[in-house]
C-alpha cells in the first residue's frame, strides 16, 4: 500500500495548544516543514479544556516539572496522576477528552498523520484502521516510545539535524509501535517479505534518489517509485545498502555539495539548495560531519 504524498502538518489540524496565547511555545514542526508528524514542545499553562475530536492520534510526552493531571474520556472512568518527566499520555484519533492540570509542566505534544497509521495497519495486520484502533494510555512507560519522543525533541531545538525523510521514518516507526503495542489489535503481526527487495529496484530507488537530490525527497515517494510501503522501504533498502534511507541520502547530498564547491563558483547558500539542503547552515552541519571541515574551508583551500 502506497500512501499519497502529504503537505506541512499544520497546527490548525490539532488541538492548537501550541497556539494558545496563555502556553508558552517553544518549538513546533511548521516552522521545519514536517509532514506526517506535528510535534511542539510548550510550557502549559494551567488548563481545563474539553477537547474535541481530531482524527489523528497523538501522545503527550512530559518533560520537565511534575504536574497532577486529570483525564476524562467519555465511557473511560476518571484518570488522575501526577505525571512527571518520561511518562506519556496516548489518546486515539476521533477522542473527546477533558483534561485538567493546575501546573507550568513542560510537555512534548506529537500528533501521527492518521494515514500514516491506516496504512501501517494495513501492512501489518492486512485490516482497515477501525480494526486496530488505538487504545487510550495515561501516565505509562514506553522506553521505544520515549526515545522516539526524545529524537523528535531534539530534532525541535535543533532542525539542523534532521530533515523530513528522517521525520517521516521517524513516524512510520511510531505508527508500528503504536499499532503493535497499544491497539485493540496488538499481537502477531503480519510481515510481508520486504526485507530483500529485487535489485532493480534498489537500482531505482537508488537513481531516483539522485535524480531527484535537489528535491525535498519523502518515504512516500520513495516508496511510491518502486510500489513498496513506506513501512517497509527503510528496512529492505538498509539491507541492501548498508545504510538508511536518510543516511544515504544525505551523504549522496552532502557529495554533489564537494563536487561543486571543486568545480564552480556558484555562493555556497546556492549549492546547498541546489544539493537539496534546506540552507546554508543545514549544508554546513553535515559537510562537517560527513568530510571534517566546513563547506568554505574546504573550498579556500582546495581540498579533495
Amino acid at each position: 500500500m502506497v500512501t499519497a504524498r502529504h503537505e506541512v502538518f499544520a497546527a490548525r489540524e490539532t488541538h492548537g495548544r501550541a497556539l494558545k496565547a496563555e502556553n508558552r511555545l517553544i518549538a513546533h514542526s511548521p516552522k521545519v516543514g514536517w509532514r506526517s508528524l506535528y510535534a511542539a514542545i510548550i510550557e502549559e499553562a494551567p488548563l481545563n479544556t474539553l477537547e474535541t475530536p481530531v482524527p489523528h492520534p497523538f501522545f503527550i510526552y512530559h518533560l520537565y516539572h511534575p504536574t497532577e493531571v486529570t483525564r476524562k474520556v467519555p465511557g473511560m472512568r476518571l484518570e488522575r496522576a501526577l505525571i512527571g518527566p518520561r511518562r506519556i499520555c496516548l489518546t486515539p484519533g476521533g477522542t473527546t477528552a477533558r483534561w485538567q492540570h493546575c501546573g507550568q509542566p513542560e510537555i512534548l505534544q506529537v500528533y501521527l498523520r492518521q494515514s500514516t497509521y491506516a496504512a501501517a495497519v494495513g501492512e501489518m495486520y492486512g485490516c482497515d484502521a477501525s480494526a486496530a484502533e488505538i487504545v487510550p494510555r495515561f501516565a505509562i512507560l514506553d522506553p521505544l516510545l520515549e526515545q522516539l519522543a526524545l529524537t523528535i525533541a531534539g530534532a525541535l531545538r535543533d532542525s539542523s539535524i534532521c530533515d523530513g525523510l528522517y521525520i517521516d521514518t521517524l513516524a512510520q516507526m511510531i505508527a508500528a509501535h503504536l499499532a503493535h503495542h497499544h491497539s485493540s489489535r496488538s499481537g502477531p503481526i503480519h510481515k510481508p517479505a520486504a526485507d530483500v527487495m529485487p535489485t532493480w529496484k534498489i537500482r531505482r530507488v537508488i537513481d531516483f534518489i539522485e535524480e531527484n537530490l535537489d528535491r525535498d525527497l519523502s518515504l512516500e515517494v520513495l516508496a511510491a517509485e518502486v510500489h513498496i510501503s513506506p513501512l517497509y522501504l527503510p528496512r529492505a533498502f538498509k539491507t541492501a545498502v548498508g545504510q538508511s534511507t536518510h543516511q544515504y541520502v544525505l551523504r549522496r547530498r552532502v557529495e554533489r555539495a564537494r563536487k561543486l564547491l571543486c568545480n564552480s563558483d556558484m555562493p555556497i547558500a546556492e549549492i546547498a539548495l541546489s544539493s537539496g539542503f534546506s540552507s546554508q547552515s543545514h549544508l554546513s552541519n553535515w559537510f562537517l560531519r560527513f568530510v571534517g571541515v566546513s563547506p568554505a574551508t574546504y573550498r579556500r583551500h582546495g581540498l579533495s
